[in-house]
C-alpha cells in the first residue's frame, strides 16, 4: 500500500494544517497570511478562466511580473461550464468565416502546446434529411472557399465511424475537431506561469478598482475566506472575467454591452461516440454531442437570462435537448443522463443576441475608448480562441509597459496539469473507480491546489464524475484529505456538504426511474449515516 508518511510528508502536513486548513467551521480556508499576500504588480488579471490563464501565461514569458486574482476558484465560471469541444471552425462557416478561420488555427496551435489537455477525436458534420438543403450546400461552398482541411465521405463510412448515427443522415463532412478538458487547460496555463515567477490568488474577489492622476493604479481585494480587505498596486489592470466583465468594468464607472446566453448541457453516464458530432445546419440546440473521456455530452441550449449568477438546467431545455437530441441519434432519450448542467455565454456584440451574437472577441483600451488609463478588458469570444485572446490583449499591455518581447506561447508547450506518475510507480489504493483516480493522485492534486475546495478538486481530477455521481468516492474523498491534514474534522464534512449538493442538484434536473433509485440511496447513505441532514436545505 502506498505510503506518504516520513520526515518530508511530516513537515508538509504540519505546514498544511497551518496554512491549508480548509472549510473549517463551515466556512473557508484561512486567509492568506499578511507575508505572504501580494501588494505590487506590473500586471493584474481578473479572472480565473482561460482567457485570464492565458493572458497570465503570455505575461510571464515575455518577463512581464504578473498576478491572477479569481473571486472564487479556477474555470469557476464559463470556461467550466462547457462542453469541451476544440473548434476546427466547421460551426462558423456561414455566418463568420473570420471566426472559423481563427478557430481552426487555434485548434493547430493548442495541438503543439498544449497536447496534455487534447483528446484527438476527430469531428463529423452530418446533413439529415429534412434539414435545409441549401445550408447545406452553403457550407460545403463555404470550406471549399476558405481552404480548411474538411473532406466529404460516404455516408456509410461515417455509420461505420459511429454506428449510432440517425439513418437520416444524407451527407457528412469529416472536420479536425477535438475534446478539451477546460480544467487541464486553465491549471496548464497557470501553472507554466507560476513555475516562472507569476502569482494566483484564488478566493480573492476585486472590490474596487484604485485610480490615480495617471488612471487604473491597482485594485482592493477581498479575501473571501477570511473577509479581509488589501490594495495591490499595479501598473496595468486586466479585465478578463468573462460573464462578470461588465460588472468589473462598472467599477471604473465603465458600461459594456454584454449579453448572456445560458446554454445547458446533458451529460450521459457512458461515452457514446469516439469523435464529435455536430448537425449540419444553423447553429441550434442539441446540435453537438462531445465524447468527454469516460461519458458523452449533448448540448447546447441559448436562453437568454440577466445574470451570469448561478445558471441553472431548466425542465422545458432539458426536454428540447433529448427531444432534438434523439433526431441525430436515435435512442438518444432513452440513453441515462448522469446529470445536468448549465453555463453562461458571454457575447459582445452590441445590438444582437443569442445565436445571432458573433462569437468573435474584441479587446478595449479604456484608455482610448473611455478615458481610463492603465485599464482593458476582454470580451466575448471561445474556448478555443482563448490563446489568440490572450496574445492580442497582452501585445497591447506589453507595447504600454515598453516591452517589446514578442508573444512565445504559439511555440512553447505548457507543463502538463499534474506531474505523471511514474510507469506502474502508482500502487496506492483507488478513491473513484469510475474515473481510475487513485489516492496518490487526489493527494497530487490537492497539492498544486491553493486552497482545496470541492468544486476545484472535482474538476482538477474528475472525482465524482462517474456513473455513481459521489455516492462511492466522496467519503473516501473527504477521509482521506483529513487523515493528511489537508481538511479539519469540521472541514471533511463541509467538503462532502459542498461536494453532494453540487452533485445532487445535476443529478435532481434529469431524474428518471433508475436515476431517483440512486438519488434515494445517495441521500440515505450521506443523510443519515453520515447526518448530513442540513443538505436538504441545498437541493
Amino acid at each position: 500500500m502506498w505510503e506518504v508518511r516520513g520526515k518530508r510528508w511530516e513537515k508538509r502536513l504540519l505546514w498544511n494544517k497551518a496554512k491549508k486548513q480548509a472549510w473549517h467551521r463551515g466556512h473557508g480556508t484561512p486567509g492568506t497570511p499578511q507575508k505572504h499576500r501580494i501588494h505590487r504588480t506590473q500586471v493584474l488579471i481578473i479572472g480565473g478562466g482561460a482567457t485570464g490563464a492565458g493572458i497570465l501565461w503570455d505575461l510571464t514569458l515575455r518577463g512581464i511580473d504578473a498576478v491572477l486574482v479569481e473571486a472564487r476558484e479556477l474555470a469557476y465560471g464559463t470556461s467550466g461550464r462547457c462542453h469541451g469541444l476544440l473548434h476546427s471552425g466547421g460551426r462558423y462557416l456561414v455566418k463568420d468565416s473570420e471566426v472559423a478561420r481563427e478557430c481552426y488555427d487555434e485548434n493547430q496551435i493548442l495541438r503543439r502546446v498544449a497536447a496534455a489537455a487534447i483528446e484527438d477525436t476527430g469531428g463529423l458534420f452530418v446533413y439529415l434529411k429534412g434539414d435545409d438543403p441549401d445550408y447545406a450546400a452553403q457550407w460545403a461552398a463555404a470550406a471549399k472557399k476558405a481552404d480548411l482541411p474538411y473532406e466529404e465521405i460516404d455516408v456509410a463510412e461515417a455509420r461505420q465511424m459511429e454506428p449510432l448515427l440517425s439513418g437520416n443522415v444524407q451527407r457528412a463532412f469529416r472536420v479536425p475537431d477535438a475534446a478539451i478538458d477546460p480544467f487541464e487547460l486553465i491549471v496548464m496555463n497557470v501553472r507554466g506561469a507560476v513555475e516562472r515567477g507569476a502569482h494566483l490568488l484564488t478566493g480573492s474577489r476585486v472590490e474596487k478598482l484604485l485610480t490615480d492622476s495617471r488612471g487604473v493604479s491597482g485594485v482592493v481585494v477581498k479575501d473571501m475566506h477570511s473577509g479581509e480587505s488589501y490594495s495591490i498596486e499595479a501598473e496595468v489592470v486586466v479585465n478578463a472575467a468573462g460573464p462578470w466583465a461588465g460588472q468589473v468594468a462598472a467599477l471604473a464607472g465603465i458600461s459594456l454591452e454584454i449579453a448572456y446566453g445560458k446554454g445547458t448541457l446533458l451529460v450521459y453516464t457512458q461515452r457514446l461516440n469516439k469523435c464529435v458530432i455536430n448537425r449540419l445546419r444553423p447553429p441550434g440546440d442539441a446540435d453537438i454531442l462531445v465524447p468527454a473521456k469516460s461519458v458523452s455530452l449533448l448540448g447546447t441550449t441559448d436562453v437568454a437570462v440577466q445574470t451570469p449568477d448561478n445558471p441553472r438546467p431548466s425542465q422545458e431545455e432539458i426536454n428540447t435537448l433529448l427531444k432534438l437530441g434523439e433526431e441525430l441519434v436515435p435512442g438518444l432519450s432513452s440513453r441515462r443522463v448522469v446529470r445536468a448542467f448549465a453555463g453562461v455565454r458571454p457575447l459582445y456584440d452590441p445590438g444582437e443576441s443569442g445565436r445571432g451574437a458573433s462569437r468573435g472577441f474584441a479587446v478595449i483600451d479604456h484608455g482610448k475608448t473611455h478615458g481610463v488609463a492603465n485599464f482593458y478588458s476582454v470580451v466575448g469570444g471561445k474556448l478555443t480562441t482563448y490563446r489568440l485572446m490572450a496574445e492580442r490583449a497582452a501585445d497591447l499591455v506589453a507595447a504600454h509597459l515598453g516591452v517589446s518581447a514578442p508573444c512565445r506561447t504559439r511555440d512553447v508547450v505548457l507543463p502538463p496539469p499534474l506531474d505523471a506518475c511514474s510507469q506502474g510507480g502508482d500502487s496506492s489504493p483507488l478513491i473513484c473507480e469510475c474515473e481510475m483516480l487513485s489516492e496518490k493522485e487526489l493527494l497530487q492534486a490537492a497539492e498544486k491546489l491553493q486552497t482545496v475546495t470541492p468544486e476545484a478538486l472535482v474538476r482538477s481530477t474528475r472525482l465524482a464524475h462517474g456513473p455513481c455521481q459521489g455516492t462511492s468516492c466522496l467519503y473516501r474523498a473527504a477521509l482521506l484529505l483529513y487523515r493528511e491534514g489537508y481538511l479539519s474534522y469540521e472541514g471533511a464534512l463541509e467538503f462532502l456538504r459542498y461536494a453532494l449538493a453540487g452533485r445532487w442538484r445535476g443529478m435532481g434536473a434529469v431524474l428518471d426511474d433508475a436515476q431517483a433509485k440512486q438519488l434515494e440511496l445517495a441521500q440515505g447513505v450521506y443523510l443519515e449515516t453520515f447526518g448530513l441532514e442540513t443538505l436538504k436545505n441545498e437541493l
